[in-house]
Parts: C-alpha cells; structure tokens; sequence
C-alpha cells in the first residue's frame, strides 16, 4: 500500500492522473483545493482523501464517460471530497456514478449536480454514507434527486443532512436493504422536492432517530412512499421509530408514510408536527406512541448550538460602558460582576430556573434584573449606598430552550461545522461534524410560532449584515446583539 499525493508541488496534479498509477490498496492524499474537470473512472480498490480541508471537484463541462465527475466500480472510500456541477447530455449526470464493488462516503458533499450520487443495479454491492451533505441536487424533470440507490445490497445513512432537492426525492432507495439513522432530511421553508425517502421497491427498511421535514411547497404531500413502482423485494419490512418529523404542508393528502405493499409497517416512537393521527400512515400498519407536537421544532442543530453557549460567563470587571447580559437558555448560573463605578447593568433572564447572581459593590451605579420567566432565582447584592436596583418580573412564561436563535447559518465549504458567537464581547467557538454549503448558499434554519415582546422585529446581526425578520421575532429583544461571524 502507498500514499500517492495530488495537489500543485506533489507527485500527480490531478486526481485522474493519481488514479491511473494506483495499485489495490493506495491512498491518494489530495491537497484542499479546487479541481476542475478531474474526471476519473475507478477501477481498483482506493482511498481519496482531503488532506487541509475540502476537495472541491467541480465539473463546467461534460464528464469524458457522460456519466459523473467520478465513477467507482470497485471498493472506494472518499472522505472530505465535495462535488458540484455534473451535468452530461442524457440529463443524469451525478458527482458519483457507483457501478461495483463498495462504495463508503465520508464528510462529503454532493451540490448543484444533476443527481448527487446515482447508482444503477449492482447486485452484492454496498453504499454507506456517513457525516455528509446532500444539497439543492436535480434538474428540476422529478427524474433526479439527492441521492438515488439503484438495486444493491445494502444503503446505510448515518448523521447525515439531505435538503433541497429540487422537484425530485431527498433520498430514493431500490436496495434490498435500507437503514437511515440520526440524519436530517428537510425540504426548508421554499423546498420544492418530492418525497423526503422513496422506497419504490420496498426492501428491509430501518428509519430512526431522524429529523425528517416536509416544506409547504413540497412537489409531493408524502414523506415516506413505501412500495408501489414495481416489484416488492422478498423479506420486505418497515420499521420508522424515534423520528421528528414535521409537516409544514397544508394538504389532507399530507402523510408521513404510505405504504403500498402487503407488509404490515411498523411505526414508533414518533414526535409528530402538523399531521393529525389519520395522517401518519395509509396503508397496512402497527402504530403506537406518537407524540403530538404543539409548536413548530427546530432542527436538532440549534439544541446543539445551545448546549455549547450555555455555559457561558459574563463578566464586565472595569470600566464605564453599560453591561447587557442576555441568558436565554434554563438551568444556566449567571454571575456579573461589576466593580467599576457608574455601570450600568442589565441582566435579562427569560429562561425558566435560571439563577442569576449579580454583585454591585460600587455606588452610583444602576443594576437592573428582568426575570420574565417563572420561578428565576435573583440575587442582588449592593453593599453600597446610593444604588438603584430595580427588579422587574413581568408575569408571561419562559419561551421554550429552542426558542433562542431566530437562525444561524452554516461555515461554507470546510468540511466541518464551525460557529463563532460574539456575546458581550466574548467569542465562544462551536465544532460540529460536518456543515457545509458552497459559498454565499447558507442553510438556515427558522423557529416559527415565537411571540415577540413588542411590534417591532428583533434584529440577527449575521456575517456583518442586520437581518430582520418580523414573522420569527424573539422574546428577548436583547438577543439582538447575538453575533454569527463564520471563520472571522
């Protein structure tokens, strides 16, 4: 086994060139960059790997094989490797044309291509997916999706995002065997794809753990299609438990699954938005625990985000400027220390059960504490004569801990997740897996059904730029000067 090196100053340029001198086994460590028209078929068994970021593949003219900027037809893994532009003249082109042996992806990203990865019939043949995202694929004909299995053994999703695929399916699937886990497929707000998993030929099917999304132009009202375009493979089963889902379609033919096979489906454990019980299956089906969802969730991407601010402290130890310290999120200790004269501070608790502590030694010095949740332990502590203190408890209730950021968006082409929060002055960095759009194309993610304080709109600052948002204001004005500023 060998390390072949591709990138300007190594052994290949190209990555078609590193492929044509590999032997069963090599890696080709390819230097971040981007390679235009590096078009390859594969035929012996390799790793291609991203080495200092993402390999950005991207395709302005027809692939030589009218097929993919990349054709596998043997065992290759591909990590931090994003593909975009495939177009060919039959109108199904793709990043990754799979046609043998087993095909692993890993934090990869398949955008603006005709189909992100096609596949055709390969019996024996395996995919799996892990950490990586599917993106605004599909020419628009209900022909092309995201990502289109063909009859293979076995497709495997795992945390994984599938969104905007346009008029076509976020992910399709003719493999005798089917597991998706902890991935998000979301149509968004404008989202015109079809159904979010079609399973035309049935198959032993596991979907669980996933925050699964129908927008309100959905090209379809059906989430999951079960059987129902050809032969039902033998053994067939579906099993759908421990999913989000959320229907932002208004139509009485919404539904999370239909199944159109004899099978009896299995479904679980589901937290369901905007479907009534006569919505979550038509067709043969066990059904039990469902979870009726009262407000409109968020993708699973803003808890995590939270959970990484949360522990944030606010100290302001000198100086005159005013002091405005916003906790949004419960159960979250806050300590503000002020020893300086004349400052200001404010301390905004919306969050339920959250302690806040503020210490005030100085004189002349205002401290006011707004707790307009329930049950928030304040301490005010002004050994101090001459000092204003003013706590104030308006009687409404605490927003819910999803109900924080109006929305974020996601670092471009890196390979990973990355946020810098500026609260206060202070930068919290948040490392997540695998985020990434091509530049300028954020995904963003909006919490509905949140009742602002006042008329006016709160106020995102957003890559340098104010965002308003009227039908999304927050409860906390002061969250205006939340800070999204991606890689500085």
């Amino acid at each position: 086994m060998s390390t072949l090196t591709v990138g300007a100053g190594q052994q290949f340029s190209t990555i078609a060139a590193a492929v044509a001198a590999a032997n069963d086994g090599d890696v080709l460590a390819v230097q971040a960059g981007t390679y235009t028209n590096d078009f390859a078929n594969i035929d012996t068994k390799l790793t291609i790997e991203g080495v200092g970021g993402m390999v950005n593949l991207v395709a302005t003219e027809s692939p030589s094989n009218g097929k993919a900027i990349l054709t596998t037809n043997t065992d290759v893994t591909i990590r931090n490797v994003a593909f975009s532009g495939a177009q060919v003249p039959d109108e199904n082109g793709a990043g990754i044309r799979f046609q043998g042996g087993n095909l692993v992806i890993e934090n990869c990203l398949f955008e603006n291509n005709e189909n992100g990865l096609l596949s055709g019939t390969v019996p024996g043949g395996t995919i799996t997916i892990r950490d990586s995202e599917f993106a605004n694929n599909g020419r628009g004909d209900g022909y092309t999706h995201n990502l289109y299995a063909g009859e293979i053994a076995k497709l495997t999703v795992e945390n994984s995002h599938f969104h905007g695929a346009v008029i076509g399916h976020e992910v399709k699937s003719r493999a005798l065997e089917t597991v998706i886990t902890g991935s998000r497929i979301e149509q968004g707000a404008d989202g015109t794809g079809s159904y979010s998993i079609d399973l035309p030929n049935g198959g032993k099917v596991t979907i669980s753990d996933n925050y699964i999304q129908q927008g309100a132009n959905s090209d379809n009202p059906v989430m999951i299609h079960f059987g129902g375009e050809g032969a039902v493979h033998d053994g067939s089963s579906l099993t759908v438990t421990g999913n989000t889902v959320v229907n932002d379609m208004v139509s009485p033919s919404a539904a999370l699954v239909v199944n159109e096979t004899g099978v009896t489906a299995y479904v679980a454990n589901e937290a369901v938005y905007g479907l009534t019980s006569d919505q979550i299956v038509s067709g043969l089906a066990d059904i039990s625990d469902i979870t009726t969802l009262l407000t409109h969730p968020a993708s699973d991407l803003i808890s995590d985000l939270l959970d990484d601010v949360a522990e944030l402290p606010a100290s302001v130890p000198v100086s005159d400027t005013p002091v405005v310290v916003t906790e949004p999120v419960s159960g979250t200790d806050v300590t503000v220390d002020t020893p300086a004269s004349e400052v200001p501070v404010v301390v905004d608790t919306p969050a339920s059960d959250t302690p806040v502590v503020v210490t005030e030694p100085v004189s002349d010095t205002d401290v006011a504490v707004n707790t307009p949740a329930s049950g928030a332990e304040v301490v005010v502590e002004a050994p101090v004569s001459d000092t204003d203190v003013a706590v104030e408890t308006p009687a409404f209730p605490a927003p819910a801990v999803d109900n924080v950021a109006e929305q974020v968006s996601e670092d471009p082409w890196q390979g990973g997740e990355r946020f810098t929060f500026s609260v206060n002055g202070q930068a919290v960095e948040v490392w997540r897996g695998k985020a990434s759009l091509a530049a300028d194309q954020h995904d963003e993610v909006v919490i509905p059904n949140l009742a602002p304080v006042d008329e006016a709109a709160s106020v995102l600052s957003m890559d340098g730029q104010e965002h308003a948002d009227a039908s999304a204001a927050l409860q906390a004005p002061e969250l205006t000067s939340f800070h999204f500023d991606p890689w500085g």
